[in-house]
């Protein structure tokens, strides 16, 4: 079918005008281009002479897929509709692509066009407008941001799901009156609401008018100001259950901005460490009573290290040497008499074979005085080599003096003439021995039963005795003082010194009578009164004493024991003696405890055993006891005396302290761990929406999760240290070459202080690489901490007698002399003002100090006040196995 199209002026317009248009004769199903404008063409990369004559869907070359083929069949129907309908047929958004530059491929596009009919004088359409609009650029506009939408649309949904899932309580305050805009399961529980009761309200509303009004202070500055509030540990009050209840938070308030940048609420993120520092509480407290008893009992502390001979001590420890400060080990044995040398000197040298270390010594304080110490500890071993020994050191002085006094006692007890005899309690003598019947003139046991006490007084005494004495013998369990007597033979008038005691039945605790003890005063008045001041003053030490106090006879059979050791145990003292002491211990120690006892008695060494015993509380207590041989002057053992120390506190101190520390770690590193992955994709998607002031706090909180992460890294090395579960892995490596890699590391992360280092050559070390450069890591960034006015840090290695000595100066606040004994100690950080500015938990140095122990090597510090510090250690080339 042959169409010819009107000659018109209308050419010139068609071809150069701006819209896209092709001439599309009405011959179905050919549907052939009879012509097409220059916009056209140029729009979709053909040329007219391949259009013009040649059927509509066969004419262009394209690339057939499904959205194409379905554009093709919607083309076809709308010209089919026109034809049928004689109205224009509109067609929107349809694909159809153009070939590529080059004719390489093909190029999306999408189009609108209009197919509008014309028709000739019979009224039938003769041909089509195609009219065609290129909507590439808007459709891709649409695509895209239905793709950002969708995308938004996803982030808002896993940041939301991140919100509702996180372990930190996290909740979104807007506007004035802080209407709740999200809270997360974890706040709401901690505030003792449901979401959905808060979501929408005011916060104040639904906590209620008595919440903590600090509260609301706080929210409206960091939303005037926006200033963030950073609180750790604080107390605040919360309504839970109908009651209010202090908890524990730490929290963070950062003002919440709109997109327009203004402040239009407030973000809270808070963890309630309630738990965590009750637990700290109660291990100060426990600590501090463990400190405090102690001091009580006058016990000095110290830690030797034997590979070093350094040795650390207590306050307590300098004191009972007659210093106010802790000094070095050689200025302490200066102090020693040089008599007590050589017995101290052997004392060592048997420890490291027995384990155990004891002996008595006198020092000469600086003012000239003598004064008497026990010196005891305990071996500790690694790899069958003895590293430390750990001990406490006792001024006994006045134990000296006291068993001296003692001594007399028992040897004025057995040759004096004393009268001794027992009182029943309706005054009739039912005993009386031979000192007394001498005294009295009583020829035999049968007249001494037949006295009464009224016999032996004056008039005046005799009230004094009913009035007075017996009455507070009776109240208070004892008497003691002057009177007279008389003899009953002559009625001499005899002045004594009468010490009575009420006598209790041990099993009913009913009074039986009373004992007396008379020693004629008529020619040693001072004397008597001396001795019984001296005996009086012995029972209430070993009395008062907060130690059992024991002693044994040369069989190893209990002949006395103090009253702490019966309160502690609930037994009396008969129950006691011999070996009936045993029967306090735990079944299950007894077998150890008799036999390192027996031990000890056959081979006349010091004996020391830890062990459980029955409490009379209803509970196990530990004990660690301990005892000493005695001697007569020819050399003949008289059997132990020794002494025994409840350490049940200690003992649950020390597992409370592991069991938290090591707990804390690994409960804390899991949640740590997902926090930084949280931070980490949070500040991704922060910075994909362009919000880079917000990506970078996020990073910010990413750099202090980090630091959060090391620290927890250091307690969980504190747990292996204490639980020997720290391991090594022991390889050749080249030292220098270690200490430059972690100087190059470092030296990124300063842009102040430089890294200076000089290395001398050393050689090849076998140890754990690993653990020395933490160490070495550990030395380098405290150096660069703690001296924020240096611009300079100088790192030195040398190598010296089979050891290679590394150094790390810094010219920074330094440390007093009186903390550098202790900078290495578990926890312990330098006391001041400028010291407590910088962060840490105080354990870098003690991680530091036991991995290089371990390496078999040793660890000091020098330094001066507001000059800088240097740490060094030595390590041997091959780690001690």
């Amino acid at each position: 079918m042959s169409i010819a199209i009107p000659s018109i002026d209308y050419k010139d317009i068609f071809y150069n005008g701006p819209g896209l248009r092709l001439i599309i004769a009405s011959n179905a199903p050919e549907f052939t281009i009879l012509d097409v404008n220059d916009a056209y063409l140029q729009a979709t990369k053909t040329r007219r002479e391949d259009l013009v004559g040649s059927p509509l869907f066969s004419a262009f070359n394209i690339r057939t897929t499904e959205e194409v083929a379905k554009s093709k069949e919607q083309m076809e129907h709308l010209l089919y509709e026109a034809m049928r309908t004689g109205e224009p047929q509109p067609m929107t958004e349809y694909r159809f692509d153009i070939p590529g530059e080059n004719s390489t491929g093909f190029e999306a596009r999408y189009w609108t066009a209009n197919n509008i009919p014309v028709k000739g004088p019979d009224g039938k359409v003769q041909f089509f407008i195609h009219s065609v609009t290129d909507i590439t650029e808007l459709q891709q506009l649409k695509i895209r941001e239905q793709a950002n939408s969708e995308a938004l649309k996803r982030q808002r949904e896993q940041l939301y799901s991140i919100f509702m899932q996180a372990p930190l309580a996290i909740g979104i305050f807007m506007g004035a009156h802080y209407m709740v805009d999200l809270i997360n399961p974890p706040l709401s529980e901690l505030y003792g609401k449901d979401m959905e009761e808060m979501l929408g309200k005011p916060l104040f509303q639904v906590l209620g008018a008595e919440h903590d009004p600090e509260f609301r202070a706080i929210l409206d500055q960091v939303r005037t100001t926006g200033i963030p509030y950073q609180g750790d540990g604080l107390k605040v009050p919360f309504g839970t259950h109908g009651h209010m209840e202090a908890r524990h938070l730490d929290f963070r308030y950062e003002p919440f901005r709109a997109e327009d940048g203004r402040i239009a609420g407030v973000l809270a993120i808070a963890t309630e460490v309630t738990e965590r520092v009750k637990a700290k509480a109660m291990i100060e407290e426990a600590e501090e009573r463990a400190r405090l008893a102690v001091e009580a009992v006058g016990l000095g502390t110290f830690d030797l290290d034997l590979q070093t001979d350094d040795m650390i001590t207590s306050t307590n420890f300098a004191n009972i040497f007659g210093l106010k400060q802790p000094v070095s080990r050689a200025e302490y044995i200066r102090i020693i008499h040089p008599d007590d040398r050589p017995r101290r000197e052997q004392a060592h040298r048997d420890a490291l074979k027995t384990g155990h270390l004891m002996y008595e010594a006198r020092m000469i304080w600086p003012d000239g005085s003598i004064h008497w110490a026990r010196t005891e500890g305990k071996v500790y071993y690694k790899d069958g080599s003895a590293k430390r020994i750990l001990g406490t050191i006792l001024d006994i002085t006045e134990q000296k003096r006291l068993r001296t006094q003692q001594h007399k006692l028992i040897t004025l007890v057995t040759n004096s003439v004393d009268m001794m005899f027992i009182v029943k309690l309706d005054g009739g003598i039912s005993y009386l021995n031979q000192a007394g019947k001498t005294l009295l003139g009583v020829q035999d046991d049968l007249d001494a039963s037949s006295i009464h006490i009224s016999q032996l007084h004056t008039v005046e005494d005799l009230q004094r005795v009913n009035e007075s004495v017996i009455p507070t013998v009776i109240q208070t369990g004892e008497w003691a003082g002057t009177m007279n007597i008389r003899q009953l033979h002559s009625d001499e008038i005899i002045p004594v010194f009468n010490s009575m005691i009420r006598i209790d039945d041990p099993n009913t605790g009913e009074v039986i009578g009373i004992g007396s003890v008379m020693r004629d005063m008529r020619s040693e008045v001072a004397s008597k009164a001396a001795l019984q001041k001296s005996e009086s003053l012995l029972k209430n030490i070993t009395t008062a004493a907060p130690t059992g106090l024991w002693q044994s006879d040369i069989h190893g059979a209990i002949t006395y024991i103090n009253e702490t050791w019966i309160k502690w145990t609930g037994i009396p003292c008969e129950g006691q003696l011999g070996y009936g002491w045993l029967n306090s211990i735990v079944a299950e120690d007894q077998d150890q405890v008799r036999r390192k006892f027996t031990d000890a008695m056959l081979n006349r060494t010091l004996y020391e055993a830890e062990f459980r015993f029955n409490h009379v509380d209803g509970k196990i207590h530990w004990c660690v006891a301990d005892g000493r041989p005695q001697y007569l002057p020819d050399g003949s053992c008289t059997g132990y005396i020794g002494a025994c120390v409840d350490i049940t506190e200690q003992k649950a101190l020390q597992q409370q302290k592991d069991n938290f520390i090591g707990i804390a770690s690994h409960e804390l590193k899991t949640p740590v761990t997902s926090l930084k992955a949280y931070a980490q994709v949070l500040e991704k998607m922060l910075e994909r929406k362009g919000d880079m002031h917000e990506a970078a706090m996020m990073g910010k909180m990413h750099a202090q999760l980090n630091r959060l992460a090391n620290l927890i890294g250091d307690l969980l090395d504190v747990t292996k240290i204490t639980t020997g579960r720290l391991q090594f892995n022991h390889q050749e490596f080249d030292f220098n070459a270690l200490v430059l890699d972690l100087v190059e590391d470092l030296q990124r992360t300063t842009e102040k202080h430089r890294l200076i280092h000089e290395l001398q050559p050393v050689a090849r070390v076998y140890g754990d690489k690993e653990r020395i450069g933490q160490v070495i890591v550990n030395l380098i960034t405290n150096a660069i901490k703690y001296s924020p006015q240096a611009n300079e840090v100088r790192i030195y290695a040398s190598m010296e007698n089979e050891e290679v000595h590394l150094c790390v100066q810094d010219f920074g606040i330094g440390i007093a002399s009186e903390d550098l004994n202790k900078v290495f100690e578990q926890f312990y950080r330098v006391t001041g003002t400028v010291q407590h500015t910088f962060p840490g938990l105080g354990l870098g140095l003690y991680i530091s100090a036991e991995i290089i122990r371990r390496e078999g090597g040793r660890i000091w510090v020098t330094s001066e006040e507001n000059k800088g510090s240097t740490f060094c250690f030595a390590i041997p080339l091959k780690a001690k196995q």
